[in-house]
């Protein structure tokens, strides 16, 4: 998906992965990430946002929690949008603010007193009982948590199993019922996708799920309540000035951390550029030829391949796998008799991951761009430190 472009922008992120792998440093099954070209792509998103009046909240998941990268974003975007709790603990561990905790999955119930203790910006719930257990702690605390409430999206527009919250008609009951809280702030509203990329206009638009927020929003208004407007997805460059038209005060960016978003697949002039590859190296040939697998996600869309023979690179086409395969391998065509391969060859793709669902490695590179690169560590996909 991403391959043509990362070749175009960031060709010398595919030399640095190539030389690794077949120096014996990173195995088959690993995504390196060029650490400075995420830092500058954080910093951009930090400046567009600042100049357009929205607060940014990053998104961790999809490069693996990884804690240096963490660290790198930070210096920029310093508030973080914890997907979970095990994702808000690595977060804090690198040193973080938590901006919105709960947002895509609830707290569970038994970990809002550890949490809440570090004292998130916002929490986000999904329905009346998990409201009542943020009252109830941080109560216990003597603190006021800011609470966002999740509109539940359209059916069309809303990922499996990322359903739920408050219907837009139920807001204005929830905010009376609910207006004597002495733990929790009943402060805004969200919900997601609010935005998602359109093939048709090549670029993210708006979801009919943001239509639903809005007029939650509204019902919040009618109750003498200015809200907090947070309309994550796609968030980006090219994306912040409209979520400042449409209202919001907040973005959640996350693949434009790496350069991966939808749109960053077909064009060449947006302001993030490509910073994620994934290497694996040739398994088997003969009737099945395959590389290794382990780190493909099903709707990465993974399909161009670059592999290093011992003759130079050669070009292949990797097959779909349906949903129910396990990932052992990929199979692929060759697209043009180039040199000869072997098994052991270097791999290299790029596509959209998420690699905190992998089994995958994570080899954090720096010094990419400038010529001197250096191997900063290798990590498991949940950001814990291998060497």
């Amino acid at each position: 998906m991403f391959l043509a472009m990362t070749e175009r922008r960031n060709p010398a992120l595919i030399d640095i992965a190539v030389e690794l792998h077949q120096a014996g440093a990173i195995e088959p099954d690993t995504y390196v990430i060029d650490r400075d070209t995420v830092g500058a792509n954080a910093a951009v998103l930090a400046e567009t946002a600042r100049a357009h009046d929205v607060g940014l909240w990053f998104v961790s998941k999809q490069y693996g929690r990884n804690p240096l990268i963490s660290q790198t974003i930070a210096e920029h975007i310093p508030a973080a949008a914890a997907i979970d709790h095990r994702e808000a603990d690595a977060l804090l561990a690198a040193g973080a603010r938590l901006g919105n905790l709960g947002h895509l999955v609830q707290v569970p119930r038994r970990r809002l007193p550890s949490l809440l203790a570090h004292g998130p910006d916002f929490v986000t719930v999904t329905d009346t009982a998990n409201l009542e257990a943020v009252d109830a702690v941080a109560r216990e605390r003597g603190r006021r948590q800011r609470v966002l409430l999740k509109v539940r999206g359209t059916q069309e527009s809303t990922y499996p199993g990322q359903d739920g919250g408050f219907e837009p008609e139920e807001v204005a009951a929830v905010l009376d019922r609910y207006a004597g809280l002495r733990g929790a702030e009943l402060a805004g509203v969200t919900g997601f996708p609010c935005l998602s990329f359109e093939p048709e206009t090549g670029r993210p638009e708006p979801t009919p799920t943001l239509g639903r927020v809005q007029d939650a929003a509204a019902a919040m208004r009618d109750a003498g309540i200015e809200p907090v407007v947070s309309i994550p997805s796609h968030t980006s460059v090219s994306s912040i000035p409209d979520i400042a038209r449409l209202g919001g005060a907040f973005g959640e960016p996350g693949h434009a951390l790496t350069g991966t978003t939808p749109q960053h697949a077909v064009d060449a002039e947006l302001s993030e550029v490509p910073a994620l590859v994934y290497v694996s190296e040739i398994a088997q040939l003969g009737t099945a030829a395959s590389v290794f697998g382990g780190g493909f996600y099903h709707r990465g869309h993974a399909r161009h391949m670059v592999v290093a023979t011992a003759g130079g690179r050669r070009r292949a086409v990797l097959h779909k796998a349906p949903a129910a395969s396990i990932d052992y391998y990929r199979r692929f065509t060759w697209v043009d008799d180039g040199p000869e391969a072997a098994i052991g060859d270097t791999a290299v793709m790029a596509f959209r991951t998420q690699i905190f669902v992998t089994r995958s490695r994570v080899a954090v590179v720096s010094g990419v761009g400038a010529g001197r690169p250096h191997l900063d560590g290798i990590y498991d996909a949940l950001g814990r430190r291998l060497s």
